[in-house]
C-alpha cells in the first residue's frame, strides 16, 4: 500500500502549509506505542497527525477529508466537529451517529496540531 500519498485528503484553510503523518499503533500489556509502518493493513490502528503552520488569526477554521479506507475512532483536540456526507453537514465528535466520517473540521487556537485514531478498512 502506498501509504503516505493514500491518507491525505485536502486540508482547507486559505492554502495553508501543512506537514501530515500516519503512525502504526500497538499496544504490549497497558503501554501503547507508536511506530512508522512499514506497512498497513486492514484493522490495524493508526494516529493520523497534522501540524499546520502560524497562522494569521485564531479562530481561523480547518478542514481535512478522512481518507475513505480509514474509519475515523476519536480526536485530540475536543472541539472537533465530524461530516458524515462530504462536508454538507456537521456535528460534534463525541455524537453516536452511525455512519463512515468523511470529514473533521475544527477551529484554530494555540495549538498547531491535531491529532486522530483510526482503523484502516
Amino acid at each position: 500500500m502506498a501509504m503516505m500519498a493514500m491518507f491525505w485528503g485536502p486540508l482547507s484553510a486559505q492554502d495553508r502549509a501543512v506537514d501530515s503523518r500516519i503512525y502504526l499503533e500497538s499496544r504490549d500489556g497497558s503501554q501503547r506505542m507508536v511506530s512508522q509502518p512499514r506497512e498497513l493493513r486492514r484493522g490495524d490502528r493508526v494516529v493520523a497527525v497534522l501540524d499546520w503552520s502560524a497562522l494569521p488569526r485564531r479562530n481561523e477554521v480547518l478542514t481535512s477529508e478522512v481518507p475513505s479506507h480509514l474509519s475515523f475512532l476519536d480526536a485530540s483536540l475536543d472541539d472537533v466537529e465530524l461530516s458524515r456526507d462530504g462536508g454538507r453537514s456537521w456535528q460534534a465528535a463525541d455524537s453516536n451517529a452511525s455512519g463512515r466520517v468523511t470529514h473533521l473540521r475544527w477551529r484554530t487556537g494555540a495549538t498547531r496540531r491535531l491529532a486522530y485514531s483510526a482503523i484502516v478498512r
